[in-house]
């Protein structure tokens, strides 16, 4: 006989959005059942792990630091850098909603749970081809998402109405129920192989997107138009996230868009610790290392992280092989190399002040030496010969000559005077006038210079992350059928939404602006569902 569960809201997915929308909607007094697919030491999802950078406007944060920053200057930007199709009315009325509410309803509202972000704010994705972020909006979280998500959960356990919420864990929902005309409803396996139905008065689809399947990334992912996807992809979000829950709720009636719109990151390497199949690292890539071809030849134009993350990972696709290198010395690496999550960053995740600062200052040395001493796609060598070796060791079907790899560096090297005119040389210099990059950026440094330390050559491709399309929602979060009406008792939150209206992110993100638009979009969700 199957398990059966009854209560106001049934959330489908236990990550950040789920979290919030069940905090809220507890706080309005109804009783929720919260299904998670995954064990209890996956509750919270991809948040666990993320970095936790949270995008706000006009923040107190920018105002210390003299940032001016308006709603319709972040909207701007974000319509820019967005690139929306013609008839994008939703993902365009989302990001309007986003960037009015980022800090009222995203910053003040975790403030209150005791969330606090650095007091510098980062400039990321500035925009190249097309315009960025114009002023720095990147807020990064004291804690990483880890403390963030963990809190929250630990709220939601404590809550004072915590006897009208249940958590089931181990139970992946694979079906929408229809009743009298309306999702009353969701049914599944349970991790133990038993059939479950939930019956309630909204469902809401919280589950993330497609960013843990490879299958799902080579089905529905096109970077470039007629583009043959490389051979290598790494994973970099948990197996869960295979967008099942998405085809559901597209098979009950919901309108699905743009899943083909991803942000995925240019310079993965395989995890030294894998906890799953083809589990990747996301790398910050240093800005003064040499960034390579498969074979070995300088990408002209430089690649410089810090501007546009999607052209980056276009040129990776795109690129022999879908491989490329970046070679630097101990020196670089100790300031500009690392990593993007919690897991790397564990004198900020775990709030140690003093070994954080220590960090910033000296070079995060733990980092390095984990990553050079334990990483299979990571080779170290005194000269440019064994480099050279090491590397088509690694990858054997690479063309790398020792002399060609020599040449190339040297070329680059004979450009660190910052007035050379190379446009390497000239992207770094804008990073360096703004003082959180000029913190994480070495003074004009030759790679082959003797004091630098060791070489390293660093075989990076595509590591997967996020979903920009996903379920059509109106501003209370509600799912739209194909005629844009509501789907009535489905609503859709996160990652599963689009982050808001199925793309509210159009091409690219602006950074940041994920975890806001999970807590916004699940705000949102609660407060529709509270009124009826």
């Amino acid at each position: 006989m199957a398990r059966s569960y009854q209560s106001d809201v049934a959330i489908v997915g236990g990550g950040i959005a789920g979290v919030v929308c069940a905090l809220q909607l507890l706080d309005m007094g109804k009783s929720v059942a919260l299904f998670e697919r995954e064990g209890p030491e996956r509750l919270g999802g991809s948040a666990l792990e993320a970095f936790g950078g949270m995008f706000f406007v006009d923040s107190p944060e920018q105002r210390r630091m003299k940032i001016k920053d308006t709603p319709e200057q972040a909207l701007a930007d974000w319509r820019s850098f967005a690139e929306f199709p013609g008839g994008s009315i939703w993902p365009l009325m989302w990001a309007r909603h986003l960037v009015e509410r980022a800090t009222p309803d995203g910053r003040d509202y975790l403030h209150g749970f005791g969330i606090r972000w650095l007091p510098v704010v980062m400039w990321v994705e500035r925009g190249d081809r097309v315009a960025g972020n114009s002023v720095p909006r990147f807020h990064l979280t004291w804690g990483t998402s880890h403390h963030l998500i963990t809190t929250l959960i630990k709220r939601l356990r404590a809550h004072p109405r915590a006897n009208l919420a249940s958590i089931h864990c181990g139970h992946r929902v694979t079906r929408f129920d229809r009743h009298a005309g309306r999702i009353a409803g969701c049914s599944g396996l349970t991790d133990t192989g038993e059939d479950f139905r939930a019956e309630a008065g909204a469902v809401v689809v919280a589950a993330g997107g497609i960013g843990g399947s490879i299958e799902q990334v080579r089905r529905l992912w096109r970077p470039v138009e007629g583009l043959a996807l490389p051979k290598d992809l790494l994973l970099g979000t948990h197996p869960g996230a295979d967008g099942m829950a998405v085809e559901a709720a597209g098979a009950a009636g919901a309108q699905v868009r743009n899943v083909g719109n991803m942000w995925n990151y240019a310079a993965g390497i395989r995890h030294p610790r894998a906890k799953w199949e083809g589990h990747g690292v996301s790398l910050i890539p240093p800005k003064s290392a040499l960034w390579l071809d498969a074979h070995g030849r300088r990408l002209m134009p430089p690649m410089v992280s810090g501007f546009d993350t999607l052209d980056l990972v276009e040129r990776v696709a795109t690129a022999p092989l879908g491989v490329t290198w970046q070679v630097l010395n101990r020196r670089i690496a100790l300031t500009e190399l690392a990593a993007s999550g919690a897991d790397w960053n564990t004198a900020l995740r775990d709030r140690r002040i003093i070994r954080f600062a220590l960090d910033m200052l000296l070079g995060n040395r733990r980092l390095v030496d984990d990553l050079s001493g334990n990483c299979p796609d990571i080779v170290v060598a005194d000269d440019v010969e064994g480099l050279a070796q090491k590397m088509k060791a690694l990858r054997p079907e690479v063309r790398i000559d020792a002399a060609g790899l020599k040449a190339e560096i040297e070329r680059f090297d004979a450009t660190a005077d910052a007035q050379s005119g190379d446009p390497q040389r000239q992207l770094i210099e804008r990073l360096r006038g703004w003082r959180a990059d000029r913190m994480r950026l070495v003074r004009p440094q030759r790679i082959l210079d003797a004091k630098g330390g060791p070489l390293m050559a660093i075989c990076e491709r595509i590591v997967t992350r996020k979903s920009l399309g996903g379920i059509v929602t109106d501003l209370r979060s509600r799912a739209l059928n194909e005629k844009d009406q509501p789907v009535p008792g489905l609503y859709a939150v996160g990652e599963s939404a689009g982050f808001g209206g199925g793309g509210s992110h159009g091409l690219r993100g602006l950074e940041g602006t994920f975890l806001l638009s999970s807590v916004i979009t699940a705000r949102r969700a609660a407060e529709a569902i509270a009124k009826g």
